[in-house]
């Protein structure tokens, strides 16, 4: 497997499959979570043009060992600031490389620390495997994609990335961590390092305000890696950003004010986005822009629901979508409708609360 940026996005190793004899960068297809395979291999556009002995030969290699032996924290190196997000980061599994315009690391705190020689076993330190998956659930939030925006660099090159902060030992960190791992261990080929980072602190955690009495319960089902491990469906995917972003601000010093801002100045087009967007009662999601649309999502979708909240005729649309029953604010059944910066607000305070009380 060798990755290209449309493979991975934001917390998303399983992003877009080029699809068969693929032509160009648009000429791929979104992967369904819901429908995602225990174990699968994404289409790529390379493979190996020598023999393997030259091919190893050539890795970069890290502690004596080949960098593909690690897991990593990969991200797009092109960018702009202009988009929707700038700052594309997941991680990956040993095994695969990447080709030039992706580029990967791992966190090795201590400058020539041991490294296991032992085939088995392709881990780093414990301290250092759980800061590099620290690291990628820092890199999905908004603040760090905001010191990218504001850089205006179009080429993310370790000059950028060496400045950002790596506040790994913050108290929040079981928080990030069980979040940046329910997002990224999409597949059992994860199944390590799910079960080696598996933290006693996972099963009393929960989803803040925002998102407590709408999806299912975030402490993980069990130690070892299930298919209900990973989050799913585009609602709790969300959910889970949305609170990495203010966890991300909680650890870097940030206040909640501080959040709004940068989401307020460099975010146009993901609040443009999210203006137009609906979750129902199962996840799934329904947007205006094509660019931000659920991956079952169907062309007349959007204007169905519109009818459908106007009173007007839904067509087949609640034969493929489930509202939320009426509750207390819901005379009628409803969809949910996001609001960033006050689902950040309460989260950062749910979250300030809970280290303030531990």
């Amino acid at each position: 497997m060798i990755y290209q940026g449309p493979h991975f996005t934001v917390a998303n190793p399983f992003a877009k499959e080029p699809n068969e004899y693929c032509r160009s960068k648009g000429d791929y297809t979104p992967w369904n979570h819901s429908k995602l395979p225990q174990s699968v291999i994404p289409r790529t556009n390379y493979q190996r043009a020598c023999d393997r002995q030259t091919y190893d030969s050539a890795i970069t290699r890290w502690h004596d060992q080949p960098a593909t032996r690690y897991w990593r924290v990969v991200w797009r190196r092109m960018t702009q600031p202009v988009l929707e997000r700038s700052l594309h980061a997941a991680l990956i599994p040993p095994g695969p490389a990447h080709v030039h315009t992706v580029h990967s690391l791992m966190v090795c705190a201590r400058s020539g620390s041991p490294i296991s020689t032992e085939a088995s076993d392709p881990f780093l330190p414990p301290q250092d495997l759980r800061n590099t998956v620290l690291i990628a659930g820092l890199w999905a939030s908004l603040p760090f994609d905001y010191l990218v925006k504001v850089s205006g660099k179009p080429d993310i090159q370790a000059e950028l990335i060496d400045r950002f902060p790596a506040p790994v030992h913050h108290a929040a960190w079981p928080q990030m961590l069980l979040r940046a791992l329910r997002l990224n261990c999409m597949t059992s080929e994860y199944a390590p390092l799910w079960e080696n980072l598996h933290h006693a602190a996972f099963t009393s955690d929960e989803w803040t305000t925002p998102f407590n009495a709408y999806l299912s319960p975030l402490a993980p089902p069990a130690k070892s890696w299930e298919m209900s491990t990973p989050l799913r469906t585009d609602f709790e995917r969300r959910a889970a950003l949305v609170e990495i972003d203010a966890l991300a601000a909680l650890m870097c010093g940030l206040t909640a004010d501080h959040l709004a801002l940068m989401f307020r100045a460099q975010f146009p087009v993901l609040r443009k986005y999210e203006y137009s967007m609906y979750f129902d009662s199962r996840g799934a999601k329904i947007a205006k822009d094509h660019q931000a649309s659920g991956v079952e999502q169907q062309k007349d979708d959007f204007k169905l629901l519109a009818a459908y909240l106007e009173g007007g005729d839904p067509g087949d649309l609640l034969s493929r979508y489930a509202p939320f029953p009426p509750d207390g604010a819901h005379a009628d059944p409803w969809f949910y409708i996001p609001d960033r910066e006050a689902e950040m607000r309460a989260a950062y305070a749910d979250f300030e609360q809970r280290l303030a009380s531990a």
